[in-house]
């Protein structure tokens, strides 16, 4: 009786050490690829996307995907040139953010609605939580710019949600 159930254990063991998440790795990656295109594209400016998004499965919670992001390209301390900023470049650069943080937050909710039609094997109950870390320089005055947005809204919800103000009232918005 007892190598029986050494070998019940071990077979126990070995399945559980091959199964692999609900979520791969392979499964992540179109979703993260598909929102730095987005990200890449939202405003007429290069090189605002810092680094690629990241994707990760926490089991019973969801798929959590995270960025950087610049919403105004500005010159750093070690650009050629630059010593400190003038008091219209405060202003035109607060200005800029602050417009387009609207059509940043838009872009996030399409993301996550994208997100949970892409990720079929999650959970219906589980989340799709997408945080954008907004950069910022120094010099910047932020008055009004949080330094980060994280959406998070249940799959099920964003799966049910058929308009642009469902969606919207489906998903948890937090800014710090």
């Amino acid at each position: 009786m007892r190598p029986f159930f050494s070998l019940l254990i071990a077979a126990t063991l070995l399945v559980a050490a091959v199964t692999e998440p609900l979520l791969s790795r392979a499964m992540l990656m179109p979703v993260e690829k598909k929102i730095d295109q987005r990200l890449e594209t939202l405003f007429d400016e290069p090189f605002l996307l810092l680094g690629m998004t990241r994707g990760l499965y926490l089991d019973k919670f969801g798929a959590v995907f995270s960025a950087e992001l610049q919403l105004v390209s500005t010159p750093g301390v070690a650009t050629f040139g630059f010593t400190t900023p003038t008091k219209e470049m405060l202003v035109a650069t607060r200005s800029k953010k602050i417009e387009r943080l609207p059509m940043l937050r838009d872009a996030m909710r399409s993301q996550l609605a994208s997100a949970a039609l892409a990720l079929d094997k999650l959970p219906a109950d589980e989340k799709v939580v997408l945080g954008i870390s907004i950069f910022r320089r120094s010099w910047e005055d932020s008055t009004g710019v949080p330094a980060q947005i994280v959406m998070q809204a249940t799959r099920k919800d964003l799966m049910s949600a058929r308009t642009a103000a469902a969606i919207e009232a489906a998903i948890r918005t937090q800014e710090f």
